[in-house]
């Protein structure tokens, strides 16, 4: 009897210490995915503090610039569907290597352009052949190693897109004031090879380096009800993220205008996204408790609202307190939209949908960008960037109605059909 309890104790404790080495990789891997994203998502908001200097060089307009950001979400956009699908396949290190070339890449190319084609597809490679790769290995093999807790873990991921957005361009605004635009795309490129390159080989599922066979083989057949939950939070996200566009683009030169100072619009940009950070986290905790799609619901009605806002106000320490706000709105977005995804569809899936809902959403950011700069080319202001910004969110706020409303006629007013629990069970 003394020997089967020493030896049940000693499984006990090998049991304990596979567990604690486990969420020591797991954590690692969650750090590493956080600062890739935060480099990622940075790097699309460059445009934010390049478009005036840019402009003021080249001569090229706003609407100009601000097509740059639409190949670049195109790039996301047609990137992540073919990237996502991929993802549930192929050993991560290869997409990892290939994202990583393509970010850095581009960004330096764009220090020595000067005419609008190529600058256009430097963007579209960023996006296409860059970021796109790395987004759904990131979010997939991040949200694996915590189940019970996938929400706080996306949200903590996530959260390092909305850094990154708000730190990358404050820091770029710093170099272009000192060195010029040319040479302060060049030195954030420099700097994102080496993050990179610190922390991309610490990316891997729990099983490995390749997508856990076990789950696909496990998963149920794509149903009807998946498709059309799907397809609806993809609607949705396409308003949701037309909502978001304009100020994510125009937010620095909207309260740069404002305010008389470049800089005031550069430091809005860092409140809001930093502001951001902190929203991911939190509506990924909230996620958690009330479920995924009423935590995206209340964080897009504090974004829509924001929006509508922002043209009413004229004194910068407002403005720079609903930046905050934005940010804590337009960025619990994009985490429980992640989260509704996986809440609807196997981890064996998970990058195919995500991919899919990704490039709609992608979609609606570049027509709300682009939106955003020809109308103020048109009228000189950006209150009409800014209503049309408002009706967007307006229409996303009632699509994630009738979804709702749809799961509760089928009986899944709790959880939408092919849920997946924490533990990683479909029920």
């Amino acid at each position: 009897m003394a020997m089967t309890q020493v030896l049940d104790a000693q499984h006990d404790a090998a049991r304990g210490i596979g567990a604690w080495v486990a969420a020591c990789r797991g954590t690692l891997v969650v750090v590493a995915a956080t600062l890739v994203v935060a480099m990622g998502f940075g790097g699309l908001g460059l445009i934010t503090v390049f478009m005036g200097p840019m402009e003021a060089e080249l001569g090229w307009s706003r609407s100009d610039t601000s097509l740059a950001y639409v190949f670049s979400t195109v790039g996301m956009a047609i990137g992540g569907l073919w990237w996502g699908r991929l993802s549930d396949r192929v050993d991560v290190r290869l997409l990892l290597a290939l994202g990583a070339a393509g970010m850095v890449g581009s960004l330096l190319a764009m220090s020595a352009l000067r005419s609008l084609p190529l600058f256009y597809f430097a963007h579209l490679i960023y996006g296409g052949l860059g970021f796109s790769v790395l987004y759904s290995p990131l979010l997939s093999t991040s949200g694996e190693w915590f189940p019970e807790r996938r929400g706080l873990v996306m949200g903590i991921v996530t959260a390092g897109g909305a850094a990154g957005q708000g730190l990358l361009p404050f820091f770029a605004s710093l170099a272009t004031k000192a060195f010029g635009w040319r040479w302060a795309f060049v030195e954030i490129g420099c700097a994102m090879l080496v993050a990179l390159a610190l922390t991309l080989p610490w990316l891997r599922w729990p099983q490995g380096f390749r997508p856990p066979a076990g789950i696909a083989a496990d998963a149920p057949a794509t149903s009807r009800a998946e498709t059309t939950t799907v397809a609806m939070l993809a609607i949705a996200a396409f308003f949701c993220c037309m909502c978001m566009g304009v100020p994510v683009v125009h937010l620095a030169g909207f309260v740069s205008a404002v305010c008389g100072s470049a800089s005031a619009g550069a430091t809005s940009m860092l409140v809001a996204m930093v502001s951001g950070a902190v929203g991911r986290v939190f509506f990924g905790s909230i996620a958690d408790r009330i479920g995924p799609l009423k935590a995206y619901a209340a964080a897009s009605f504090v974004q829509t609202a924001c929006v509508v806002v922002f043209p009413v106000l004229q004194e910068g320490w407002s403005l720079m307190a609903l930046s905050a706000l934005f940010g804590l709105g337009f960025a619990g977005n994009m985490t429980c939209l992640s989260l509704c995804v996986r809440d609807v569809v196997p981890a064996s899936r998970f990058g195919g949908a995500m991919g899919a809902v990704m490039m709609v959403a992608w979609a609606g950011m570049a027509a709300g960008g682009y939106a955003g700069g020809v109308l103020f080319d048109l009228s000189l202001s950006y209150t009409p960037s800014f209503v049309v910004a408002g009706v967007a969110g307006a229409l996303n706020l009632a699509v994630l109605a009738a979804l709702q409303l749809w799961r509760g006629a089928n009986g899944r007013s709790g959880e939408p059909d092919g849920y997946v629990a924490g533990n990683g069970v479909v029920r």
